[in-house]
C-alpha cells in the first residue's frame, strides 16, 4: 500500500463524515480529541492541496459562513483510498511505530466496513499487539539493566501500554460481537 502520511487520512476520514471547509478541518482539530494533529494552517492546507492534486478531495460548493472558503468533500478515488487504508491488515510495525494511527483507522471504521471487517481488525490488533508484549518482555529479560534503573522502568511503561491496547481491543472486540451480528462466512 503506498503510504500517505496520518493527517491525510484524518482528513479523508472527517470528509467522508460530512463536507467542511479546510477551516472547519482545522476546528475540529483544535476542539476535538483529534487535536493530536497540528490545527496550523501550514499543515492542513497543504495536506489538503496534495489530496486535491492527487484526485482525492475535491470542492463540493462554496460555504456559507466563511466568503471565499471551499467545502471540501472525498471523490470516489478518495474514498478509496480511506476504504483501503482502513481495512489493511494490522501488521507489527503499525503496532510498534503506529499505534495511534491504528486507533485512528478504528474510529472511521464504522462508517466504511462491514462489521466482520471490523472484528477482524479488533482481533488482529489484539493479536499483534499481544505478540508485541511477548517480545518485549523477552527483551527485558535478556537485558542487562538492573531492576530499578530508568532504562528498566521505561520498557515496564512501555510493556503496560502496549498490554493495555491489548486488553481493550480484546474488550471492544466483544462489545463490538454483542451489538452486531457478524457474517459467520
Amino acid at each position: 500500500m503506498n503510504r500517505r502520511p496520518a493527517l491525510e487520512y484524518a482528513l479523508l476520514g472527517l470528509l467522508a463524515q460530512q463536507p467542511l471547509t479546510g477551516y472547519g478541518l482545522r476546528r475540529v482539530f483544535a476542539a476535538t480529541p483529534m487535536g493530536v494533529f497540528s490545527d496550523s494552517p501550514g499543515s492542513i492546507y497543504p495536506a489538503l492541496a496534495r489530496l486535491e492534486r492527487d484526485g482525492l478531495v475535491r470542492a463540493s460548493g462554496r460555504s456559507g459562513s466563511r466568503p471565499g472558503s471551499r467545502l471540501l468533500e472525498p471523490t470516489r478515488a478518495g474514498l478509496a483510498v480511506l476504504r483501503r487504508w482502513l481495512s489493511a491488515p494490522v501488521t507489527r510495525d503499525d503496532v510498534e511505530r503506529r499505534v495511534d494511527e491504528l486507533i485512528l483507522r478504528f474510529a472511521f471504521m464504522d462508517r466504511h466496513l462491514g462489521p466482520a471487517s471490523v472484528d477482524r481488525f479488533l482481533g488482529e490488533l489484539a493479536e499483534a499487539v499481544s505478540a508485541f508484549v511477548n517480545e518485549l518482555r523477552a527483551y527485558g529479560r535478556q537485558a542487562a539493566w538492573p531492576p530499578g534503573s530508568t532504562g528498566r522502568l521505561a520498557l515496564d511503561h512501555g510493556i503496560a501500554s502496549y498490554r493495555a491496547t491489548a486488553q481493550w481491543a480484546r474488550r471492544a472486540r466483544a462489545t463490538w460481537r454483542k451489538t452486531h451480528v457478524l457474517d459467520p462466512s
